[in-house]
């Protein structure tokens, strides 16, 4: 069976393998000079608890001049996705379109052990390159983690053990889309929209709320310290606890400079606050561990509505 397997699918195997060395030596390539400027410019003394005199222009200016690498590298954000579902839609979207199903139908074996051991074996694959990925990501964000945390989606999304579960989703999407459709072109698409639209809805929508914020108050204008957390929201509030809008905050400096006072005074006479929501980074591996177990459910409901579904299907 794992030698059958092989042979249907060494491609898109082969592509995934490939993508994750490519990927590997990229990572080995742009991570150097990062890592020699991180220790270079002692960032480690620039970080919680231990601060020293110059650290906001320090950071400021490795931030900017990595900027350009750390945008690219958040693309790989889309790689376990695109490895599940490279596997998954083709897994029996090819079949149909061959009509080589029928043989596998009529032989001894039952289509759901046929579905599931074929699903076994190429998940495993789809698990062992996005934990590679994964590995690859933390380590090469390394020097930026240390700097601004891990809670950030940036770094969240393709660092721990999300990822691989990121990837078992893709590729049950895949399966179940293959199924369906019958298409591997169309199987593909559809499932990537859907994988896509799960993922963000995640983020946006759980993710923040798998356990309460915390908020951290200045008076006036002065952002207090969050710590390397994932800032949720950052809003100037009134005595009342009501956010104030840009038209009232652009009002009240043109108060204040009409006046001769500083702005941050006259917010802080005004009884206006920064009130900063936010996740603090001890909280990662227990949000990671969250999310993984919600797409691994996932993937399996939508794994065993294939298997119904096979169940159905006529040959």
């Amino acid at each position: 069976m794992a030698w059958v397997i092989w042979r249907q699918h060494r491609l898109q195997l082969l592509a995934v393998g490939g993508l994750v060395l490519l990927v590997a030596v990229a990572a080995v390539a742009t991570a150097l000079p990062v890592r020699a400027a991180y220790h270079r410019q002692a960032l480690s003394s620039c970080l919680p608890p231990a601060l020293r005199p110059g650290c906001e222009l320090i950071v400021g200016h490795f931030r900017s001049e990595f900027a350009a690498r750390a945008a690219v590298a958040r693309w790989l954000i889309l790689l376990p996705g695109l490895a599940g579902v490279l596997i998954g839609a083709p897994l029996l979207a090819r079949e149909f379109e061959h009509g080589t199903y029928r043989l596998a139908w009529t032989q001894g074996i039952s289509r759901q052990r046929w579905l599931l051991s074929k699903t076994a074996l190429l998940g495993l694959a789809v698990v062992a390159a996005s934990l590679a990925l994964a590995g690859v990501a933390m380590w090469w964000r390394e020097p930026f983690d240390h700097v601004d945390g891990r809670m950030s989606p940036a770094a969240f999304d393709v660092e721990g053990i999300v990822v691989p579960a990121y990837a078992l989703f893709a590729l049950a999407v895949g399966i179940l889309a293959g199924l369906v459709l019958r298409r591997t072109l169309a199987a593909l698409s559809v499932a990537a929209a859907a994988f896509v639209a799960v993922r963000l809805g995640v983020e946006k929508l759980l993710r923040p709320r798998y356990l309460p914020p915390l908020h951290q108050v200045a008076s006036g204008l002065s952002a207090p310290t969050r710590s390397r957390g994932w800032v949720l929201d950052n809003a100037l509030v009134d005595t009342l606890g009501r956010k104030i809008t840009t038209g009232r905050e652009d009002l009240a400096v043109l108060h204040a400079q009409r006046a001769s006072v500083d702005p941050q005074q006259y917010f802080s006479s005004l009884g206006w606050r920064r009130v900063i929501t936010f996740q603090p980074p001890d909280r990662f591996w227990v949000f990671q561990g969250i999310e993984a177990a919600i797409f691994v459910a996932l993937a399996a409901v939508v794994l065993l509505a294939a298997v119904a579904l096979v169940r159905r299907r006529p040959a």
